[in-house]
Order: C-alpha cells, then structure tokens, then sequence
C-alpha cells in the first residue's frame, strides 16, 4: 500500500509542478489509477471506430480516463463524447482528439463535472460550442490544454452557460461565423488564467464573448483575433474582471482590444498595437468600466494605415495611474495620477513564453503603479523594483540565491 501512496503522490506531484510554470505535461498513463484505459500500447490501437466507442462509452460513465496509444504524439478522430457524471480525461500531453470538422468532442450536461488534462481538441463543428458545450447546472475544467481550430455560428471553441475554468491553455484560430470565436459565455461562469488565446475570429468578440454571468481574466494574452464588428479581442456584456492580461494586435470595427456594455473592471492591463476605427485598446459603450495601473496606446485604425484614438465612447472611469498614448480614455486632465499623451516605452511584442511587452529602463511605468496585485503577468511577484510598474509585465527578473546549508 505504502508504495501506491507513493507513486500516487509523485504523478500528482508532477501534475502541481508542471501546471505552475505553465508546462504541457507528457506523463505516462498510470493504468493503475484509471477507470478505463484506451489502447493497447500502439498508435494503431488508439485510432480505431472500437477506441473512439470506448472513449465515448467511459466518458459517458464516468471516471478517470488515460490512453496507452504509445510513446509518440497521436490523433484519434473521436465521437461526440457527452456525460452528466464526473470525469476526468488525463491526455498526457500526446493526445489530440479531432471532430474531423464534423463534429463536437465533448457535451457536458446535467450535473456532469468535466476535466481535461493535457489533451488537444481539433476541428470540432457545431452550431453551439465546436469543441465543447458546457450546460447550465455542468461544470468543465481545462489544464494545460491547446483548444484549436474548431468552429461554430457560437462559441468557435467553447460554448458555457454553467462554470467553466480554462488555466494553463491556448485557444487558437477557432472560427465563429456568429459571437465569440474562442468562448462564448451565455450567462454563465468563465474563470480563465495563464492562458493565451491567439488569433480567433467572429463576428463580435473575437476571443471571448460574455453575455450576462461572470468572466474573470487573469495573468493571460489576447493577441491578433479578428472580428468584423465590435471587440477584436472581448466583447464584454456581462460583468468582466481582467487583471494582468495584455491585448495585442487586435482588430475590430470598435474596440480593437475590447468592448464594454456592461460593468468591467481593468487592472495592470496592457493595450498596445490594436485596431479599429473607434477605440483602437477600448470602446466604452454603457454601464461602467474602471481603469487602473493600465498602459492603453498604439492604437491604428482598422486598416492599420493611420493612428486611431486609444479609446472612444464615453469616458472610461479611472482609478489612477494609468499611461495613455493620447488624449483619450480617462479625464484630462487627471486627478489620480494618469500620465496622458506619454510614450510608455514598450518596445517590441515578444512571444512565447512571456507573450506580451517589458517596459524599457527609461519608461514611465517603471515604478509607477499604486495597489499592484501580488503578481504580474507572468506570475512573478510585484514589485520587482522599488515600486510596482505600470501594465501586465513587470521590468526585472527574479533572483535565484543558492542555497548554503550549515
């Protein structure tokens, strides 16, 4: 017994370390731990109509699910796998379950609890959610996971009307020809956290699109999502929390980065380099959205031929020390400390796996911020200098000191 305690801990051991520095995990199953166990050691024996009927069959009762499908990276052309029970799908960071644009991969309804692990969701299609569909009372759960190139007329990615959490994952050029090409939240809960959601398209809200419910941003990158109307990045109707999260290279009509409608609230954001001929970062349309320690500049026009004021709509309401590349956004002049018309010095996009900017040594966000969170962006904590800087990524590195034993 003292050793399966053992084991048991070291695999969960693993699963904590990986997921705290954003890692894909590439663990071998543990068939031992496992309800059910789809194939026999071969790629052959994972990519079969039997393996995906067993797949479907030990999704819809429950339990842990793992895959012996051999040492190497493979692709099962799955079923719809629907369930109101509790389970968990464990990918091992080689599995990749594709709808072969035809259909859906997962449908949680009822009281279902779904976690995946480690798992890749490709070309799924359907009307609602091409990857997944979330029901009202159901629950998903996604870890270090890549969610790419599904499509829907809602919800490219995902569909959520119940309570969905999204950490350590990539949501990449999904396709809604409605809202929401990455997520579409319709009344639901959606918590997603250092993650990064890259080049999605819709209608309205290229990455997500919140309707009503909750949707809370966190320690995460928007970057170069597409839409042909309001909010390139989030199209926020329902109340919105973004903390540490850079927006870049978005494009819409209004809102590059994003469009309110509802109450939101950003903290230690970054807006830089997007795009749209009314509020290249923010199109504030109604209800209230607070700004603070958040650098908004850069802004192009749609077409990304001329500069296009950083935010339009109402005023946004700020809570101070914000940066903005123009006259726009916050009231001018300031009363809390906002730095209006100011180059924040931000250099160049760098990607994986910082995704986002690092002010220069010279910028005026250094040092400038006031009530940081305890990390930035990346996770590192706040301030790493004499004071916290402005934006989602703190200027500095960390100091590791050896460790002297006596």
């Amino acid at each position: 017994m003292s050793g399966v305690i053992f084991v048991t801990l070291i695999h969960r051991q693993r699963h904590l370390i990986a997921l705290l520095f954003g890692l894909s995990l590439a663990l071998a199953p543990l068939a031992a731990y496992a309800d059910a166990v789809i194939g026999t050691g071969t790629p052959a024996s994972c990519q079969t109509a039997q393996a995906a009927t067993d797949l479907s069959n030990a999704v819809a009762a429950g339990g842990v699910i793992s895959f012996n499908c051999g040492p190497a990276p493979v692709t099962i052309m799955a079923n719809t796998n629907a369930t109101d029970k509790t389970v968990v799908v464990n990918g091992g960071g080689l599995v990749t379950l594709s709808g072969d644009n035809l259909r859906q991969l997962f449908f949680v309804f009822g009281t279902g609890k779904l976690t995946l692990n480690n798992v890749t969701l490709i070309d799924g299609d359907a009307p609602q959610g091409g990857a997944l569909y979330v029901d009202t009372q159901a629950q998903a759960t996604i870890n270090g996971s890549f969610i790419t190139s599904n499509n829907a007329n809602d919800g490219g990615g995902v569909y959520n009307r119940g309570t969905l959490t999204i950490n350590y994952t990539t949501l990449g050029s999904n396709i809604a020809s409605g809202n929401g090409g990455g997520v579409y939240n319709n009344g639901g809960t959606v918590n997603i956290t250092d993650s990064y959601l890259i080049s999605n398209q819709a209608q309205n809200g290229g990455a997500i699109f919140t309707s009503g419910g909750q949707l809370t941003l966190l320690r995460s990158a928007v970057r170069s999502s597409v839409i042909s109307n309001f909010g390139g990045g989030v199209y926020a109707a329902g109340p919105t929390t973004i903390t540490n999260v850079t927006f870049s290279n978005n494009r819409a009509v209004r809102g590059g980065g994003l469009y309110t409608v509802a109450n939101t609230a950003v903290l230690n954001a970054t807006f830089n380099e997007n795009r749209a001929d009314l509020g290249g970062a923010i199109y504030h349309q109604a209800a209230t959205t607070t700004v603070k320690n958040t650098i908004l500049t850069g802004s192009l026009d749609t077409a990304g031929a001329s500069p296009s004021l950083n935010c339009d709509g109402p005023t946004l309401t700020t809570q101070g020390r914000n940066i903005v590349g123009d006259n726009s956004c916050v009231p001018n002049p300031s009363s809390v400390g906002d730095l209006l018309a100011t180059d924040a010095q931000l250099g160049v996009w760098l990607g994986s796996p910082l995704r986002g900017y690092i002010p220069a040594e010279s910028s005026p966000a250094v040092d400038y911020a006031q009530a940081c969170p305890a990390t930035d962006q990346r996770g590192y904590p706040r301030p790493l200098g004499a004071d916290c800087d402005v934006g989602a990524i703190e200027r500095g590195v960390l100091l590791f000191l050896p460790l002297t034993q006596r």
